[in-house]
């Protein structure tokens, strides 16, 4: 079960302009272990006074609501402390690009299952970049697209990856969170993530996007 550092319930906000969405996604994490909903919003400037008065850990919110998008509060959502992760009805959904860009630290759709949607937000909670193997998708195909001095060369030349590393690796390519990943390799999320960081640093780079990227282009 996963907690805030002080072993309380990870303190959520959710902001959803449509009621019954809203009612559900309460619903849904009011019903999980160690997940607390401590306030809900139904537009923008609403979910900043929320997060303001609050101060939940994590926020969840649609990409788009009156008065301002998620995407449009979610720096200022950051300067309160709390980690976000914005949630869309769109698969290929362009605005993940400028919810990442605007600090997000994930990007789901609502077609996910229950149980993804609750551990996107432990994974974020912990720390975790979350995106769904859609918005995975979306962020490859975009950088594709950009000059290739966008994306940083390892120095040195090609680096020598481990087995289990390059496991991780295209996993992340797939989209799938360390939580995912631990249970496909069956290694504990710990082991995953020091795989992932080794991997990073022989890179050079510094997100698993940037190392889901750089999988798509060399090893895919």
């Amino acid at each position: 079960m996963s907690t805030s550092p002080s072993g309380q319930p990870i303190r959520v906000l959710v902001a959803e302009d449509h009621p019954a969405v809203r009612s559900g996604l309460v619903a849904l994490l009011e019903a999980a272990a160690g997940i607390a909903v401590v306030a809900e919003a139904a537009d923008g400037p609403s979910a900043l006074a929320a997060a303001r008065e609050h101060r939940p850990e994590v926020v969840l919110t649609d990409v788009r609501m009156p008065g301002a998008t998620g995407i449009e509060i979610t720096p200022r959502l950051r300067e309160t402390g709390a980690r976000v992760l914005v949630i869309s009805g769109f698969d290929l959904d362009a605005s993940v690009l400028g919810a990442l860009a605007a600090g997000a630290d994930g990007y789901l759709v609502k077609s996910e299952q229950p149980a993804r949607i609750v551990q996107a937000v432990r994974d974020v909670h912990g720390g975790d970049a979350v995106l769904s193997p859609a918005a995975t998708r979306t962020v490859v195909a975009a950088l594709h697209e950009r000059a290739p001095e966008a994306e940083p060369e390892p120095v040195g030349g090609p680096p020598r990856f481990t087995r289990r590393e390059e496991e991780v690796l295209a996993l992340v390519a797939r989209g799938m969170s360390n939580q995912q990943i631990a249970r496909e390799l069956f290694v504990e999320v710990t082991t995953v993530k020091s795989h992932l960081g080794h991997a990073l640093d022989k890179l050079g780079l510094e997100s698993r996007v940037q190392a889901a990227l750089w999988w798509s282009r060399h090893r895919s």
